[in-house]
């Protein structure tokens, strides 16, 4: 793989030869000892010359960090060295952390609960979403930036931490005392019942829990009715391998191939195939993917697919199916090395092609269109068929979907992008302010989402509020982004109303790939009648 010049780049590589010939690692891999001892000793001159006369002082330990980044990045794409708070944030991400179990955001200077996990600590305390976290532990909290607030509210499990809370109808801030306990991000946080009868069940990332929490959904939709499904992959950037064998397990009887790893070594060789535990074998379903679907996404799309048990739908997704074994090191950080690639039921290698490009190009082509439709449409594309229908399928890396259906690009206006992303969030304080002098809708949420549009009136007083803080719109920029603007609001109306929940629901009103896909729910039920 061609690469782009690399920070230190042979440095970097020389210094993880150093560490194995210091810790009597053998050398009967290299070609050549002596060669590897002389540069070895090279590169500590090196990195001493630095140390001594570079023009700015150095940090010893950072160079070293940097050079084993470099090194690695020599490999492929998608191997990697976390340094330790890069490996912490991994961790929370996909195996949880030890906090309170809040996610926030800081609005008017304070710490302000966006959401709060269910059951978790903050939940089970009395902290609702909307409070405003005034103080720590006797300290004000006024003022902390996003990333100091993690600081004082992390810790330990089973710590307590005092936190003064600014409520809607509090005269004055009350301490609520917070145990700090393991908690758990959901991989899943959107399931529900779309319209009678179809289940929606999206998962953002395939975590250790991803596998009881899709059997959770699937039992409690099943109890509301549910005879048909979307599963939503879109933007899911993968995950652990064992939890997208267990996802996809749940749609296929026993003893079906789910996938399979292939490297240089035997341990590398795992297949992984289907179980005969909780199934929902006759579920006729649609897979939604898209570009940055990858990894897992792919894995579980892939056999499905593989196994005519589901029709996928979207854009060819990323082709990412480099096994990454996990390497932990004393001082937190962590090595994450290809050992080998993902292969689907029929024998697809899921990794895209590498080799021939450089690391700037190996993504870009993901985003650039015309890139993408030369790699989609390349002869050289093997073809495959399926288990039992025998369709064709294409190979050659990613998961190509039965129907392509592309993402509408994003028309919001720059002006209306400004203000989603302006840091005072004027979306949510306005109508956090509107819901204080207001009544809330009588509707239901059903109602609320079919027919409720933003009056003229919120509009006007939204134009007044955004412009007492300074914020520059023309009347015609305003005009002209009207349902815009109608949007947003609905969208944090129903967030402040419902919940986290309701907000989704309203951004899957706009998004006309999950509309179109819809309509292909016969074709799935086809499928499903003539596979099995």
């Amino acid at each position: 793989m061609k690469k782009l010049p690399g920070k230190n780049k042979t440095a970097l590589i020389l210094i993880a030869l150093f560490c194995a010939v210091s810790t009597g690692a053998t050398l009967r891999y290299y070609d050549s000892v002596r060669d590897i001892i002389t540069t070895l000793k090279i590169f500590n001159e090196v990195f001493q010359r630095i140390q001594e006369d570079y023009v700015e002082e150095t940090v010893g330990t950072e160079l070293i960090q940097d050079a084993i980044t470099g090194m690695i990045s020599e490999l492929d794409p998608h191997s990697r060295y976390l340094k330790p708070d890069y490996f912490s944030k991994f961790n929370q991400d996909y195996a949880g952390y030890s906090g309170i179990g809040i996610t926030f955001d800081v609005i008017r200077n304070k710490i302000t609960v966006m959401s709060v996990i269910p059951e978790g600590p903050s939940d089970r305390a009395g902290l609702m979403v909307g409070d405003r976290i005034v103080a720590i532990n006797g300290e004000s909290a006024v003022g902390l930036d996003k990333d100091e607030a993690p600081r004082y509210l992390m810790g330990p499990q089973g710590t307590k931490v005092t936190v003064g809370v600014d409520r809607a109808g509090f005269t004055q801030p009350r301490e609520f005392t917070i145990i700090r306990d393991k908690v758990h991000v959901e991989s899943i946080p959107y399931a529900f019942i779309l319209r009678p009868g179809l289940g929606y069940i999206g998962i953002i990332r395939f975590s250790s829990t991803t596998g009881s929490e899709l059997k959770k959904h699937l039992l409690d939709l099943t109890s509301k009715g549910m005879k048909e499904l979307i599963l939503d992959l879109r933007h899911n950037g993968g995950g652990y391998l064992d939890a997208s064998a267990e996802v996809a397990d749940r749609f296929l009887s026993k003893g079906k191939k789910i996938v399979y790893t292939k490297g240089r070594t035997s341990d590398s060789f795992r297949e992984f195939y289907s179980s005969d535990e909780l199934t929902f074998t006759d579920l006729p379903m649609i897979v939604m993917i898209d570009r940055f679907s990858a990894s897992a996404s792919e894995i579980v799309s892939g056999a499905l697919q593989d196994w005519d048990r589901a029709l996928v739908v979207g854009e060819t997704s990323f082709g990412k199916g480099l096994v990454q074994s996990q390497y932990r090191f004393r001082d937190g950080s962590a090595l994450f090395m290809t050992t080998a690639r993902y292969y689907t039921p029929i024998g697809r290698q899921i990794q895209r092609p590498y080799d021939t490009m450089s690391l700037e190009d190996y993504y870009t082509q993901i985003v650039d269109d015309s890139l993408r439709r030369q790699w989609e449409n390349d002869p050289a594309r093997p073809t495959y068929t399926t288990k039992l229908l025998r369709r064709r399928v294409k190979g050659g890396g990613g998961i190509t979907p039965d129907i392509f259906i592309t993402a509408e690009p994003d028309t919001v206006s720059d002006v209306v992008r400004a203000l989603v992303r302006h840091p005072q969030r004027l979306f949510f304080t306005f109508i956090e302010d509107y819901l204080n002098g207001n009544s809330k809708p009588t509707i239901s949420l059903t109602s609320f989402l079919r027919e409720y549009q933003p009056e003229p009136a919120m509009l006007q007083k939204f134009l007044g509020y955004i412009r007492e803080t300074g914020f520059q719109i023309s009347d015609q920029e305003y005009s002209a982004s009207r349902r815009d603007i109608q949007y947003f609001l609905k969208q944090s109306l129903a967030d402040q109303i419902w919940g986290d929940e309701a907000r989704y629901k309203v951004q899957l009103l706009r998004d006309e790939q999950l509309i179109e896909a819809l309509t292909y729910l016969p074709q799935a039920h086809r499928l499903l009648q003539a596979a099995y």
